[in-house]
């Protein structure tokens, strides 16, 4: 969900057990849960990869994302707190700083926990349970965003934006604000996904 794993690489239980320090049994169980989700391919030989999107895939998703997200984040700036407007904020400069520090790979995963925050307080278990399952598949593949685009710092600019909206309780600019954030990675994302598959754009 947060981009941890890069598209097609290829991921074995042993590996999983011990990055999360559990035992073979629960990463198994994890691993063969997240293929009944889309979250891994289980090949036939029985080796679990993570999915490669094409353009048209991702843009499938991104239109359903584009459609729940602003909706999620416009139900979570009513209920959220001045304690979990701070935290987003916190992750959004810590981004801009891993950013700063070409620390691309880490501060995709803040932009991920920054957008994950926010919507996790919607406060419906469907429309939360939805955008999980969203980003599961769909969140390797935000790391091929390119990295002279990530170094421009429109995402932090546009979540700096968000939080303000956030801080005034304007729910609606909220929605217009993680639509327009959403846009902007989409188009750049298309484009990178397209051309690596010869596609002329």
């Amino acid at each position: 969900m947060i981009g941890e794993w890069l598209p097609g690489a290829k991921i074995t239980a042993r590996n999983v057990a011990k990055q999360y320090c559990t035992s073979l049994s629960p990463a198994r169980d994890a691993m063969t849960r997240l293929a009944n989700e889309g979250g891994l391919l289980l090949s036939e030989t029985r080796m679990y990869s993570v999915p490669v999107l094409s353009a048209d895939d991702y843009c499938e998703v991104m239109n359903v994302r584009l459609a729940l997200e602003p909706m999620a984040a416009e139900l979570s700036a009513a209920l959220m707190s001045n304690e979990d407007i701070s935290e987003l904020e916190r992750i959004n400069n810590a981004m801009r700083e891993l950013i700063r520090q070409d620390r691309l790979r880490e501060g995709l995963v803040l932009d991920s926990r920054f957008h994950l925050n926010l919507y996790m307080h919607c406060g419906s278990s469907v429309l939360w349970q939805v955008i999980n399952n969203l980003w599961l598949r769909i969140g390797p593949t935000r790391n091929m965003l390119s990295k002279s685009y990530r170094k421009g710092l429109g995402g932090y600019e546009n979540h700096k934006a968000i939080v303000q909206a956030l801080k005034q309780k304007d729910a609606a600019l909220c929605s217009k604000l993680i639509q327009r954030d959403l846009r902007q990675g989409a188009r750049k994302l298309e484009v990178a996904l397209r051309e690596q598959h010869g596609v002329v754009v």
